[in-house]
């Protein structure tokens, strides 16, 4: 069992990645699973079934700030590793990871990279540093970076310093985070030699419209609200204002072509930009 590190799930309905992944690690790690769909079987089936595995069940959906924040105090460890169930990587790149992190001096986040990059990247560099690098470091790709999204790992003592915005219900909370820890003098670093998978989505087949649904909204107000509290008011206005155009112009098309499901997304779309423009919390919760 290793004593180092905890991994900390935000879940919701994710059964079938779930238990891939308790099988990789519930034997080696300490696990903490925030399931925020309510179901008691999840936790009474999984607990059962994988050791050194915790299931929390909240009173209402948190969310995935707050879930991280809730997961991370249940943890007793030097670090933690936040993770969604549709996110795979390996014990042997978590291993590196924290053979990385007790060589960085002063690291807030320290991530894996995607497989795949040539859609999505998991950081922004805005600048290069001068990242003074060992042979280890030179070994993982060790790149220092201005900010990070998705799965990585965390050192508990970062945790007193920032926590997760829980004002973000999904979207941009991570970001956020990353970025409060660099203006905390904290720094950011990506492992480019250590990879992992992001599937998209961690619910079933089934859940594709309740999940198109929270993203729609919660995209919307989460990008409005990030600008707004990072840098300046205007300056998120001017950020949101193509999405704001894009999703009257999707309203209209939507509402010609008598697409109900195409019109609705598209209306919450509207409605999370202009919610967090009037400065309203981010309320919506759709049904399954």
């Amino acid at each position: 069992m290793n004593k180092d590190l905890t991994i900390v799930f935000s879940s919701y309905q994710s059964r079938k990645l779930l238990e891939k992944n308790l099988k990789k690690f519930h034997k080696i790690y300490k696990i903490i699973i925030i399931e925020n769909s309510l179901d008691k079987n999840i936790k009474k089936d999984l607990e059962k079934k994988f050791k050194n595995t915790t299931i929390i069940i909240p009173e209402k959906n948190l969310g995935l700030a707050k879930s991280y924040n809730l997961g991370i105090k249940k943890t007793k460890t030097k670090y933690v590793f936040l993770n969604n169930p549709d996110m795979e990587i390996n014990h042997s790149s978590i291993k590196k990871l924290i053979l990385c992190a007790k060589k960085i001096k002063n690291f807030g986040i320290i991530s894996p990279t995607f497989k795949d990059e040539t859609i999505y990247r998991n950081y922004e560099i805005f600048k290069s540093s001068n990242t003074k690098k060992t042979k280890l470091l030179k070994k993982f790709g060790i790149t220092e970076v201005d900010l990070i999204d998705n799965n990585f790992l965390i050192k508990k003592d970062s945790f007193k310093i920032k926590t997760f915005d829980e004002n973000y219900f999904l979207f941009f909370e991570v970001t956020d985070f990353a970025l409060n820890l660099k203006k905390a003098n904290k720094k950011l670093y990506v492992a480019k030699k250590i990879k992992f998978n992001h599937f998209g989505s961690s619910l079933p087949s089934k859940y594709n419209f309740f999940v198109k649904k929270t993203r729609a909204f919660h995209y919307n107000w989460g990008k409005f609200y990030y600008y707004k509290k990072n840098y300046y008011y205007l300056f998120a206005l001017r950020k949101v204002f193509p999405n704001f155009i894009r999703a009257i112009k999707k309203i209209l098309i939507n509402s010609f072509k008598l697409n109900k499901n195409l019109t609705l997304l598209s209306c919450l779309e509207l409605i999370g930009i202009l919610s967090s423009v009037l400065g309203f919390k981010s309320f919506y919760r759709p049904n399954k």
